[in-house]
């Protein structure tokens, strides 16, 4: 059975489908077979992928509203071991129908249940945002996985994080865990961990993943040609570095 993996964050701008993309692609180059699920309407990680995505092609809110199986919507990419379950605006209006019933937060646990032997990772991409959207999307997960900057905001986004956690455990998801964290836009190890410190955040060293990506104008052109950056440059920072953590991610996992 493949494991399922939600990239979250409370807050934009952390970098969080980016490290979607990249995170699937670099396991995709690890040979593992890897579907991105993009659960926000703004199909970030859609676009970024690297996937076709003709104009009336199925999308994830295809999949919520029953106009398709699930298996029908997922899309190829130019990389052989990862697949995309996409996303569209559409989704804005799925979720809105949707979250009027108590427990459709489930609904995508069991969606992808249906492909979870085909899968050795799904990693799942929601909103930025405390929405039915987000919810849905954690309580899909086994794992959770935590992106983090060195700024002020990140202590703050932390608790409210571990805050929606404990929600989202004793409500949808008893077995949902963190599988750890990692930092984004970092110059080293030594900026991470005096940044734990002098937040008091010690504590939280035991969660932190060794691998961190650091600033990488390669990262920002990849995006903005639509691919992983491992398809634009494998040799740059970037591409090495998510390398390093999805070899450490399988690692933790086993």
């Amino acid at each position: 059975m493949g494991t399922t993996i939600t990239i979250t964050g409370q807050r934009g701008g952390n970098g969080r489908s980016v490290a979607a993309v990249n995170l699937s692609a670099s396991l995709a180059l690890l040979e593992k077979k890897t579907l991105l699920v993009d659960c926000d309407p703004r199909a970030c990680s859609t676009l970024i992928s690297g996937a076709d995505f003709p104009l009336g092609s199925f999308d994830l809110s295809s999949v919520l509203t029953g106009k398709v199986d699930l298996a029908g919507a997922v899309l190829k990419t130019r990389l052989g071991f990862m697949d995309v379950l996409p996303s569209s605006f559409n989704l804005f209006h799925a979720a809105t129908s949707l979250s009027r019933n108590a427990g459709n937060e489930r609904i995508l646990r069991i969606f992808l249940r249906e492909l979870k032997t085909e899968y050795d990772y799904i990693i799942v991409d929601p909103p930025a945002s405390y929405s039915f959207l987000t919810v849905m999307a954690m309580a899909s997960a086994d794992w959770l996985l935590l992106p983090f900057h060195c700024t002020p905001e990140a202590v703050q986004d932390l608790r409210s994080l571990l805050w929606m956690v404990h929600h989202v455990k004793g409500s949808f998801q008893r077995d949902l865990k963190i599988a750890g964290a990692f930092f984004n836009r970092c110059s080293s190890r030594e900026e991470i961990e005096l940044f734990l410190e002098q937040k008091d955040l010690r504590g939280v060293e035991e969660i932190v993943f060794k691998s961190f990506v650091p600033l990488d104008n390669a990262l920002v052109t990849a995006s903005r040609l639509g691919r992983p950056v491992a398809l634009f440059d494998i040799e740059t920072p970037g591409a090495r570095a998510y390398l390093d953590l999805a070899i450490e991610l399988i690692s933790f996992l086993n």
